[in-house]
Parts: structure tokens; C-alpha cells; sequence
């Protein structure tokens, strides 16, 4: 009996030993389970930065052989040195504007493919004249075809109202600043259609002026000869600001011409999103699409 107790006490003490030790072993091996996890965790998100800073650092490379970005460092030496493009600094005011502009010009007038021109005044008084031309000299986008007269006029357009010189001058910054002719471009656009709230400003053509070229390059077959010698992208791009300025007249009720916006609208996004070589594609898509919404496209 005696033996029988404590065979027992033993056989006890063996299961409350087992019981704890399985208790102790169960926990320790869920610990090492969450550590094994939790260092498989760090381990893969360590690596996932590693794999996203490489993919950024591809694209980047990528849309630098694209031509898709322009260096920071080319852009203050074009715009001057204040200029900063992030998107979280807020819009320009247009005083900022005009001092970008007048630095561009500045800038033009060191280059010697423009100073073999030998221009009285610089580039800006050059730009100042030209505008003052163009304004008051608009092409004709009724009757173009009515004859051939009408037809040669518009083909002739530019070379007519600014001179064989100017012209060639445009031309050659159009091929020498390609690099920078999309920001050069966003930046004129922006402060060409500037709401200075009612401000006077000197300079700048009105809204039916700017209408009138918006109507030239969309709706005859001059402007779009004309941009068919162009560079795609600057085609596109000039396509692109023509639309806003038609966006503009038809809020304001100027669209005296009646043009359609809706088939441009939809030509350019189909045309954009093939274009390679666009710095801010997706802002210029992001735009078209409002712009389809507003006028109904489907």
C-alpha cells in the first residue's frame, strides 16, 4: 500500500512537471514564433524599400533618357535662381511670373545662336513686338476656304504679319531650347491667362485675341499645317493651351465662332497618352478628363 502511495505522488509530481513544462515550452515556442515573424516582417520591409528606392531610381533614370524631366539646375539658369517647381510651394503670383519671363529672355539674349540676330532691344523687346503684331494682326478662322486667297493668307500667316526674320528666330529657339520648351511653354500660358482681378496690366492680349489663335490651330487648315511641322510634342502642347483658351472663351460666352471643343478634347487625350517624352502627362490628362466631364463626353 505504502508503495502503492508512492508510486502515485511520483506519477503526480512526473504530470504536474510535464503539464509545466509543456506550458513553459508552448509559450516559448509561440515566442519564438512571433520573433521569427516579426523578424520576417522587418526583414521583407526592408527589403520593399530597398526594391521601391530602386524602381524610383530606374524610373527616374528612365524619364531622363525619355526626356521627361528637366534638371533643376537648367531651369534656375533659364528662369533664374529662385525658381522652384514643387508643386507643394503653391501657384506663382504674377509678379514671380513676369520675373520668370523676363529671365528666360535674359537668358536667350547669351545664347549665340540668338546673338548671330544681332537684335536691337534683346529678346524681350522682340517678344513685346511680336505680341503687338500678333494681337492686333488676328488670322482669319471664318471663310478660310471661301478662297484661295483667304486660304494663302492664313498659310502665310506668321511670315506676313512678323517678318521673315522673327520667324526664323522662333524657329531656331523652337529647335535649340527643346530640352526646356514645355516649362517655357506652362509658364507663358500661365501668365498669359493670369486673373490679375481686375488690374490693368500692359502687354498682354485679351482673351478674344488669344481666342483668335486657339481657333487658328484647332479649326483651320493653316494652324493645323502648321503644327503638323512642329515637333509632336510641341503639336500637342500646343493643341493642349489652345483648348484651355477655347475652356476660357466658353465661360466667358466669346466663343463667337461657335467651335466645338468636344472632339478636340477627345483627339488630344488619345493623342497624349501615347506621347513619350511629356513632363507632366498626367497633369495634362488629369485636366482633359475634367474638361470631358464638363462638356458630358462619355
Amino acid at each position: 500500500m505504502e508503495r502503492f502511495v508512492k508510486v502515485a505522488i511520483v506519477i503526480v509530481i512526473l504530470g504536474i512537471a510535464a503539464y509545466f513544462s509543456w506550458k513553459l515550452f508552448g509559450s516559448w515556442q509561440k515566442e519564438s514564433i512571433e520573433t521569427a515573424r516579426k523578424d520576417e516582417r522587418i526583414a521583407w520591409e526592408k527589403r520593399t524599400k530597398e526594391l521601391m528606392e530602386k524602381l524610383t531610381a530606374l524610373e527616374e533614370e528612365l524619364a531622363s533618357i525619355k526626356g521627361e524631366t528637366v534638371p533643376q539646375q537648367k531651369l534656375k539658369e533659364v528662369f533664374g535662381p529662385e525658381t522652384d517647381t514643387r508643386p507643394e510651394k503653391g501657384p506663382l503670383s504674377f509678379e514671380e511670373l513676369e520675373q520668370q519671363i523676363k529671365a528666360f529672355f535674359t537668358y536667350l539674349d547669351e545664347q549665340n545662336y540668338v546673338q548671330a540676330y544681332e537684335l536691337k532691344g534683346g529678346t524681350y523687346q522682340q517678344f513685346q513686338q511680336v505680341l503687338k503684331k500678333l494681337s492686333t494682326n488676328p488670322p482669319n478662322i471664318t471663310g478660310e476656304t471661301a478662297s484661295l486667297y483667304n486660304l494663302y493668307r492664313n498659310m502665310a500667316h506668321f511670315f506676313r504679319v512678323l517678318g521673315k526674320n522673327r520667324v526664323h528666330l522662333i524657329r531656331d529657339i523652337l529647335q535649340n531650347e527643346a530640352e526646356i520648351l514645355e516649362s517655357v511653354m506652362q509658364t507663358f500660358y500661365l501668365w498669359l491667362s493670369y486673373n490679375t482681378g481686375g488690374e490693368v496690366t500692359t502687354g498682354r492680349p485679351t482673351l478674344n485675341q488669344m481666342y483668335a489663335y486657339s481657333g487658328f490651330f484647332l479649326n483651320t487648315l493653316a494652324g493645323k499645317s502648321y503644327l503638323l511641322r512642329r515637333d509632336s510634342k510641341i503639336r500637342l502642347l500646343t493643341i493642349y493651351y489652345s483648348i484651355l483658351i477655347l475652356d476660357k472663351a466658353n465661360d466667358e460666352n466669346l466663343n463667337s465662332n461657335g467651335i466645338d471643343i468636344r472632339p478636340h478634347i477627345e483627339f488630344l487625350t488619345r493623342d497624349l497618352q501615347t506621347q513619350i517624352g511629356v513632363i507632366h502627362q498626367k497633369q495634362y490628362l488629369l485636366q482633359l478628363e475634367k474638361l470631358a466631364d464638363k462638356y458630358k463626353l462619355s
